[in-house]
C-alpha cells in the first residue's frame, strides 16, 4: 500500500495531485484549511481511501501532534511499502515590499512556507527513522527562491529557505541506516487562484504585475493537473536525488 500526505490539499497543485493519486486507490491523507467534498466524492466513486484534516499548519504549536496523530495511524498497517509527505500549503502575502508588508502577514507566511514544512519533516524524520519503507518527503518550492521579485520579499525568502532545508536535509540523510529522501520541487507558473490573486496586485506593490497578467492572456499558465502529473511521474520512480532542488522546466 501506497500512503500519500498532502497539505494545501483542497486547491489548487494539491487538489490536482489528489485526483490523480485516486485513480490508482492510493491512500491518500488531505490537509486543508478548507474541505473539500468533490474529492471525498470522487474518492467514494472509485472506491478509494481518503482522509480530510481541516487544520491550519500557520497554527505551528499543532503541526507536531498532526504527524505524531497520522504516522501513529500508518504505522499499525502492516502493508505499507511506500510513505510519501508532500509540503505543498502556502501562501504568496504579502504581498507588499520591505517596510510596507503587515507584520502578521510575515509571520503567517513564514510560519506556513518555512516552519511548518521544517516542523513537519523533523517529526516525520524521528518518527520513521527505523521504518524501512521507500520514504519520500516533497517540498514544493518556486522559482523565487532563486532572484528577488520586487514586492515578494517574504514569499522569496521563505522558499529559498525551503529550498536550503531540503539540501541540508537531504545531506544529513545520507547517512542514515533507512534513509528517507528529501526533495524540493518547483512547479513554475500555474493557472491557480494563487496566481489570480498575484494578478489584482497592485502595480506600487508588485512591480512585475503585467508580466504575470500576460501569461495568463497568453495561456501561458501550465495547468494543476500537468504540474501533478510530472511531479508523482518524478516521486514514484527510483531515481531521485537525495537533497536536490528539481524544476518543472527539467520535465517539459
Amino acid at each position: 500500500m501506497k500512503y500519500f500526505i498532502i497539505t494545501g490539499a483542497s486547491k489548487g497543485l494539491g487538489e490536482a495531485t489528489v485526483k490523480q493519486l485516486l485513480k490508482e486507490n492510493h491512500h491518500v491523507v488531505c490537509i486543508a484549511r478548507s474541505e473539500n467534498k468533490e474529492l471525498e466524492a470522487e474518492a467514494a466513486r472509485r472506491g478509494g481511501e481518503i482522509t480530510f484534516l481541516q487544520e491550519d499548519l500557520s497554527k505551528h504549536e499543532r503541526v507536531t501532534g498532526i504527524v505524531q496523530y497520522l504516522l501513529a495511524k500508518i504505522e499499525n498497517d502492516e502493508n505499507v511499502e511506500e510513505l510519501y509527505f508532500i509540503n505543498n500549503a502556502g501562501m504568496v502575502d504579502p504581498i507588499k515590499p520591505a517596510g510596507k508588508a503587515d507584520e502578521q502577514l510575515i509571520t503567517t507566511s513564514i510560519h506556513l512556507n518555512l516552519l511548518a514544512p521544517m516542523l513537519i519533516t523533523n517529526e516525520f524524520l524521528r518518527l520513521t527513522e527505523e521504518w524501512a519503507c521507500k520514504k519520500v518527503i516533497v517540498n514544493i518550492s518556486s522559482g523565487a527562491a532563486n532572484r528577488p521579485i520586487y514586492g515578494w520579499s517574504t514569499y522569496g525568502t521563505t522558499k529559498a529557505g525551503l529550498d536550503m532545508f531540503t539540501k541540508s536535509v537531504g545531506h544529513e540523510q545520507t547517512t542514515a541506516n533507512h534513509p528517507t529522501m528529501v526533495l524540493s520541487f518547483s512547479p513554475g507558473v500555474m493557472d491557480t487562484e494563487m496566481q489570480g490573486k498575484i494578478r489584482q496586485s497592485d502595480k506600487a506593490d508588485f512591480t512585475n504585475v503585467d508580466v504575470f497578467q500576460n501569461y495568463y492572456e497568453n495561456g501561458e499558465l501550465r495547468s494543476p493537473e500537468f504540474v501533478a502529473e510530472k511531479l508523482l511521474e518524478l516521486i514514484l520512480t527510483d531515481r531521485i536525488e537525495n537533497g536536490r532542488v528539481y524544476d518543472i522546466k527539467e520535465f517539459v
